[in-house]
């Protein structure tokens, strides 16, 4: 048919449309069209999923975006290179403020303009006559003078389309064919309103609308539209000359100071930083440094190389941490030279080729690691040093999946929040879209089977599952450009933030710019906090460069199983990998990192076993000895592939890393010509043609498990530092963790489990000691006032605020007086008393709980219920504390309600011997038990129902000291268990996990 769609709102217009990017190229090419038009509104977002969608479906991109001026909706499309960058102007200016005429002018060239026929004030225009209405178009048309007027699909509107067909017979604009398409099918309208209702944040209770905004059908089009005005949408086709995929930008070039090339310059700065690491370095490290500057050199990266080194540099003198590495980025010697890898690549067998292959034209991608809460400054280094219009951020699109469009839906149509949950659970933590849940995951398909309600919930929430929601910043991308930005790609300006690239990162290099991943690594920030309390309670001073990560007694913590805190070890499945191999050494962690993954981790009871002497280590060719010794025989690394690869066959490393990337995709179609490259290399190195097919064999088992060594060394430095400061200053190193630690997260009671069980002890906080964040005092780890819960953090700060600018409290009636201006109430006093922190006032809790009225009414009667007025102006008498003796149990109770852990004792202390004796569990162990397990706990809750069948159970609540759980009693153990479920009973539980569902369940639960 002779019509093209051009008013198109994609998914990528945030929230104005129900209609997905590929739903509605899929659509496009049903329909039986050549091209395939966008116009979003104000972003050109979806252009690069346009161009590679229609690529794959043989169609050709139309690149146009909506934008209002003088309240008139314009769309313009692209013809050619300067139109397309005329665009981004628009685009970069529409992010700015609203657009006017005169900001509009410079920029029409190059681009198709159209008129939207319903902008609103068209309408009501066309009300005052067409001398009005022509007025208005006047004004555009001074501007663009080969402007259309796009007529809408309005059937309800029949006198305005009249007046618009009537209208162009007299004026110069040319009619298109102008219908807004913003979702599929005209029922498909009720996806436009629930996102709609999403961005203004409103309710609907319409589950179901129609609408005029769909993909029309060729006989509905046809019926409307005249010929001419539907020829009129191709009419444009012609003269456009306009490819999108193509380099628009350009690698910034370094700033010398002192006028060097670029090349010279690296050379230069990477000879000086190899002697400064490695003085008197050999013939190995020359020529492997010389051979990486030719590759750099030569591949026009020395700039790359140069920036990154510059902003790692300027971190590291400006107190920021900077990680070891990470990717395979570790493998170069001059990344280590210049300081930007902390590895030795020659000394653990890193190779360059696995980073930047001269085989194969790619840019080199460094990735950075900073400490988290400083890594902006990075971003706004280079702001400053390249100037603002040469570096951006990057867009990431906050996109609706399953359970955001379940909870969205949720809120829109007022579901009960307890339904909503339910379906958000039964989806688990995959990432599967609502078909495929219903598809593959049995809980959420019977969820959704049992009731109609359900099956409503999912089927709304369908329809908009898939669509952008927002836009926001990739947490770690940034991008440099030669040229500045707005010339190169799509850029808004957000204020407080800067220039943002509108292409997702993996568009960008494509674009021709330098992408680069500044990353926040917390780890890095939990050390130095910890480097920082050691320099306080013991006048240390570290930094995080010079902490060791080959030391015996870090190793010794980490084959211990005591992980917690410890970077990626912290899993029970790694636990479980670090008690099998016992490693001894650095190597040992590194390739722990390195197996402990799907398949791989297959290989870890055989590791263990060749490295304990309890299996025999074997090669298929003593020539594979040099490279899999380290490893005891089994291949663990890309990096030992490409090193077998070139040992035996003869490749060069940039031959064998493209060699390991194509086994490793076990393509067919290229594996017989590369078998027979390997054989022929072997057979030519002198090797037989048994051990080049055995070899071939083991590598194409292997390649597909094989883990980049650089990174997993250079990550284990990171994960071995930190052993190092717990094992050797393990107080501090659980402060700083434990300040990066809510209590609702699940490592928290397993954190202080391992805490009590090193020899430290956790103490209360002390209303005239403690600070806001956790302490350690001598071997006790102080709590702060901040992790009480449900205390206010601001309140917190400023109770230390006031006792630092006036002094230590004197006592508890001078504590409330003094901050009674800073909100203190009733309910936070309390909270004060039960963790324990006036009990330094020589009073017991209780006695202190009795008196808070008086000292709450105190403090008012003398300044006021706001704290801030002087009402009297005698001494007035304070109230009496009563006398009161603490419940020990009552008390431990409360300190494990506000800090959620008893400090203070254990009420299991009076059973140690039994339980001991016993050889009892403690329910922090619950989660790593594979079968039954008998427990001790008290009991704080006994729910008993009656099921459907009229038989008893009940669910249990069980604590202790550090965990709480919830364990059902079905009928039977119900009946055996029932004279135990007293509040407050010590008892010993049976637990097994409930396989048919999430939680767990008890056989028994008696007195202990």
């Amino acid at each position: 048919m002779n019509f093209l769609p051009l008013h198109v709102y994609t998914g990528y217009s945030f929230l104005k449309s129900g209609l997905s990017m590929p739903s509605y190229v899929a659509l496009a090419k049903k329909a039986g069209q050549f091209h395939c038009a966008v116009s979003d509104f104000q972003t050109m977002t979806g252009f690069p999923e346009l161009a590679a969608l229609c690529k794959k479906a043989g169609m050709t991109p139309v690149f146009g975006m909506d934008f209002v001026v003088d309240g008139q909706t314009l769309s313009a499309y692209v013809l050619n290179e300067l139109g397309y960058k005329n665009l981004i102007q628009i685009g970069l200016l529409c992010s700015r403020e609203a657009l006017t005429f005169d900001a509009l002018r410079p920029f029409v060239s190059g681009l198709y303009f159209i008129v939207d026929g319903a902008s609103p004030i068209l309408m009501e225009r066309s009300l005052a006559g067409e001398t009005e209405f022509a007025a208005s178009l006047a004004k555009l048309g001074r501007l663009i003078p080969t402007l259309s007027l796009g007529i809408p699909y309005l059937p309800s509107e029949k006198e305005y389309i009249a007046f618009l067909r009537g209208f162009v017979q007299k004026y110069p604009y040319p009619a298109v064919a102008f219908p807004h398409i913003r979702y599929a099918k005209p029922s498909d309208a009720i996806a436009l309103s629930i996102v709609e209702a999403i961005a203004n944040e409103e309710t609907l209770t319409e589950k179901k609308r129609e609408g005029d905004l769909y993909f029309l059908s060729e006989e509905t089009l046809k019926g409307y539209y005249t010929e001419e005005e539907l020829k009129e949408s191709l009419c444009f086709l012609p003269t456009i000359e306009f490819t999108f995929a193509q380099k628009r930008g350009a690698l910034p070039h370094f700033p010398s100071e002192t006028g060097e090339p670029s090349p010279a310059l690296l050379r230069r700065y990477a000879y000086e930083g190899l002697a400064k690491k490695n003085p008197g370095y050999g013939e190995e490290y020359a020529k492997r440094l010389e051979y990486e500057l030719g590759v750099i050199e030569k591949m026009g990266y020395a700039d790359y190389f140069l920036i990154v080194a510059d902003y790692v540099n300027y971190a590291k003198t400006h107190g920021i941490s900077v990680g070891p590495g990470r990717g395979s980025g570790a493998g170069s010697l001059v990344s280590y030279a210049l300081g930007i890898v902390t590895p030795d690549p020659i000394k653990y067998g890193l190779l360059f080729e696995r980073f930047l292959n001269p085989e194969r034209q790619s840019m080199p991608d460094i990735d950075v690691d900073f400490a988290d809460v400083r890594r902006d400054e990075i971003a706004l280094y280079l702001q400053e040093k390249y100037g603002r219009e040469r570096v951006a951020h990057i867009v990431t699109m906050q996109t609706l999946g399953a359970k955001a469009s379940i909870r969205d839906v949720g809120r829109v149509f007022s579901y009960p929040e307890r339904h909503v949950n339910m379906l958000s659970k039964a989806i688990g933590a995959n990432n599967l879209s609502l078909a495929d849940n219903y598809r593959t995951n049995e809980a959420f398909r019977t969820l959704v089977d049992s009731d109609p309600y359900y099956l409503e919930i999912v089927a709304l929430a369908s329809k908009i599952e898939g669509l952008p929601r927002q836009a926001g910043l990739h947490a770690a991308g940034v991008v440099l450009s030669e040229e500045n930005l707005q010339a190169v790609v799509p850029v808004a300006d957000n204020p407080g933030v800067g220039f943002v690239a509108e292409y997702e990162m993996l568009y960008l290099e494509e674009q021709g710019v330098l992408k680069m991943d500044l990353l926040g690594l917390r780890n890095l920030t939990l050390v130095d906090h910890c480097v920082e309390l050691l320099e306080k309670s013991r006048g240390i001073r570290l930094d995080y460069a010079s902490i060791p990560y080959e030391d015996e007694d870090a190793i010794k913590v980490i084959a211990s199983g005591k992980t917690m805190g410890l970077f990626q070890l912290e899993s029970a499945g790694m636990n479980r990998a670090i008690a099998e191999v016992k490693p001894t050494t650095f190597l040992d962690i590194v390739a722990i990192l390195s197996l402990f993954r799907p398949g791989p981790m297959e290989n870890i009871p055989s590791y263990a076993r060749r490295k304990a002497g309890k299996e025999r280590i074997s090669y298929p060719s003593p020539l594979l000895e040099p490279f899999l010794k380290e490893t005891y025989g089994i291949i663990v690394y890309q990096e030992q592939i490409m090193q077998i690869a070139s040992a035996l066959a003869g490749f060069s490393f940039g031959q064998a890393d493209l060699f390991r990337r194509a086994v490793s995709k076990k393509d067919a179609a290229k594996l017989a010509s590369l078998k027979d490259g390997f054989i022929k290399g072997c057979l030519a190195k002198g090797v037989d043609a048994k051990t080049a097919n055995s070899v071939y064999d083991l590598i194409f088992k292997f390649a597909n498990y094989g883990f980049n060594k650089s990174h997993a060394l250079a990550y284990a430095i990171l994960t071995c530092q930190m052993a190092y400061l717990k094992a050797h200053y393990p107080a501090e190193f659980y402060c700083a963790i434990l300040d990066g630690t809510s209590q609702s997260d699940p490592k928290w009671n397993p954190l202080l489990y391992e805490i009590r069980g090193s020899g430290l002890s956790l103490g209360l906080p002390d209303i005239n000691k403690t600070g806001t964040r956790f302490e350690p005092d001598g071997d006790t780890i102080v709590f702060p006032l901040t992790a009480i819960k449900g205390f206010q953090g601001n309140l917190a700060l400023r109770i230390v605020e006031e006792r630092d600018a006036n002094g230590p409290y004197k006592d508890f009636f001078d504590f409330a007086c003094r901050n009674k201006k800073n909100g203190l109430a009733i309910a936070s006093l309390v909270k004060l008393i039960d963790v324990g922190a006036f009990d330094g006032f020589g009073y017991s809790r209780e006695s202190l709980r009795r008196a808070a009225p008086s000292a709450i009414a105190y403090a008012e009667m003398l300044s006021g219920s706001s704290g801030n007025e002087v009402l009297l102006s005698f001494d007035f008498p304070r109230p009496e504390i009563p006398a009161a003796e603490d419940n020990r149990m009552d008390s431990l109770v409360a300190e494990r309600e506000a800090l959620g852990v008893m400090v203070s004792g254990s009420p299991l202390e009076p059973k140690m011997a039994e339980i001991q004796e016993q050889g009892l569990h403690r329910l922090i162990e619950l989660p790593e038990a594979r079968r039954e397990e008998t427990y001790v706990a008290i009991v704080s809750e006994a729910r008993n129902i009656v099921t459907k069948k009229g038989t008893r159970m009940a669910f249990v609540s069980l604590y202790d000291e550090t965990s709480f759980v919830e364990v059902a009693l079905f009928a039977e153990a119900f009946e055996a268990s029932r004279l135990a479920l007293k509040e407050g009973n010590i008892v010993k539980a049976k637990v097994y996990r409930n396989r048919g569902r999430d939680g767990y369940c008890a056989s028994l639960i008696e007195t202990l």
